[in-house]
């Protein structure tokens, strides 16, 4: 059994949120604080509120536009952020301080993110190797689609929940046609999702020498997940109308 990551209550507690703030702190880059890096409006820095003992956690603040989103950026805003994301993940990867090294962002009310502002977090676990939670499999899946970068697919196992979307990174494959699936992924489950959804997550993996990533829709979870780790599929007709759906040529046709 891998042992839990310590969550400190106190410092949680203080944490900003965009429903009760009245100032989002992204939106004020002059009073930000232990930058690490910056591109154009791309910003890298300390996160200020570190709940989970024994890491490193860090925050891409990916644009000044506050109502902007991963799933409506312009390619080449896209592809930077992606790309920028990726290098800073791997430049935290190699630091031998870290067992491993997770790399997310959260959409929406229900993602468990704090701020609307668009960004993501790049986090360093000094005692915790996320890996041991995987396998091979969770990244299986009838491929959707697939391009000179990277190939698409519909989880057969995944590791959470009902309509988890893969995108797997060729290991020739560059970063841009990586982030474009990812973003019409993300577009589909915020707009023909079976069941209707406001929210998603994105969780990159590195796993056996492969980058992986999962696009989650974010709705109530599933009691038997919660209880006993019991996770579901699609029934067959739904499986076939996503399919579907994302090979027509409003997405990937």
């Amino acid at each position: 059994m891998t042992n839990p990551i310590t969550f400190n209550i106190s410092i949680g507690s203080e944490k900003p949120h965009s429903g009760t703030q009245k100032i989002c702190p992204f939106c004020h880059p002059e009073d930000l604080t232990h930058i690490l890096d910056r591109k154009d409006d791309i910003i890298w820095l300390m996160n200020k509120y570190p709940v989970f003992e024994k890491t490193v956690p860090t925050v891409i603040v990916e644009t000044a536009d506050h109502d902007s989103e991963l799933s409506t950026y312009a390619p080449e805003k896209l592809h930077e952020v992606i790309a920028f994301g990726l290098a800073k993940w791997k430049e935290m990867e190699s630091d031998k301080r870290f067992r491993s090294v997770i790399y997310f962002r959260n959409f929406g009310p229900t993602s468990g993110g704090s701020q609307r502002h668009p960004h993501s977090q790049i986090i360093g676990l000094m005692d915790y190797d996320y890996r041991d939670n995987l396998q091979g499999e969770n990244f299986l899946g009838e491929v959707i689609y697939e391009n000179d970068d990277c190939y698409a697919s519909l989880a057969e196992y995944p590791l959470s929940g009902v309509g988890e979307l893969n995108v797997t990174l060729k290991k020739e494959g560059g970063s841009d046609g990586f982030a474009d699936t990812i973003q019409t992924l993300a577009r589909y489950v915020l707009s023909d999702f079976p069941i209707r959804c406001s929210s998603y997550n994105i969780f990159f993996y590195h796993l056996k020498n492969q980058i992986h990533a999962k696009i989650f829709p974010r709705f109530t979870a599933s009691p038997l997940y919660m209880g006993y780790r019991i996770t579901n599929v699609m029934d067959e007709t739904s499986k076939k109308r996503i399919i579907e759906t994302l090979r027509s040529e409003k997405y990937f046709g």
